[in-house]
Parts: structure tokens; sequence; C-alpha cells
């Protein structure tokens, strides 16, 4: 799964003018720093695609800390959203287990990404920044 993410799913997000590495990225949009990570099960072939919003300027913790923009990460955030969630109405994983398809299913999952990208850009611009982490 991880070839097919950084062959179809990161040059696209570097068209999306993305920076950062696997499996964290973020860019400048829209007066915020929109967030994205990939997050991948520890008991099945699954994984997310989570994302959220941050200052431009990075963030200061409840405690005082100071966190860069560039060290900002989406588990950090309040707000935020596993992509494709709101096309299938619920908690949404990405399962890439062999046995439900036949074709190759790594490329499937990472076009099915790509094919839900219009619901990250929604939700990017329409939610405000919320600050988690203590």
């Amino acid at each position: 799964m991880n070839k097919a993410i950084k062959e179809i799913i990161i040059p696209f997000l570097r068209n999306e003018k993305f920076k950062g590495s696997f499996p964290h990225f973020r860019r400048e949009k829209n007066e915020k720093l929109n967030l994205l990570t990939f997050q991948f099960s520890l008991y099945s072939p699954e994984f997310i695609v989570e994302i959220s919003n941050c200052p431009l300027n990075g963030m200061k913790t409840s405690l005082g800390k100071v966190i860069k923009s560039s060290e900002c990460r989406v588990q950090y955030m309040g707000k935020r959203l596993r992509v494709g969630s709101i096309k299938n109405g619920k908690d949404y994983w990405y399962d890439f287990d062999k046995q439900k398809i036949l074709g190759n299913i790594f490329e499937k999952r990472a076009k099915e990404v790509l094919k839900n990208w219009e619901e990250a850009e929604k939700w990017w611009n329409e939610n405000d920044i919320e600050i988690l982490v203590e």
C-alpha cells in the first residue's frame, strides 16, 4: 500500500502544493495551514487519510508550548475529518485486504482517495481551526 500511496497520491499532493513527507503533509491555503496525514490500522489491512486546519504561523498549546507550522500535525487538532467519511456516511477506512477484490487493490484504494478529494477541499474551506493539544 505504501508504494501505491507514494506513486499515486503523493505526486498528486505535490501538484496541490503540499509540503512535508510521508505520512504528514501541509500546505498554505486561504489563510490556513491545511494538514493531511495517513494512519494505518495496527489490526487490519486498512488506512485513513485524516485532515485538519492549523494557524499559518503554527500554534501554542494551553501549556504554552510553541509548535512551529512545519511541526503541526493533524492529531494536535480538535476538529478533523477522515476523508471519505462524509461520502460514505460513516467513519471511513480504506480497506486494502487482497481477499476482497480482484485486480490491484493498492492502486484502487489510492485512486479512491483521489476520488474523495473534493470532500477534503470543501471541508478545509468550510471549517475553522480548533486546537486540541495540551
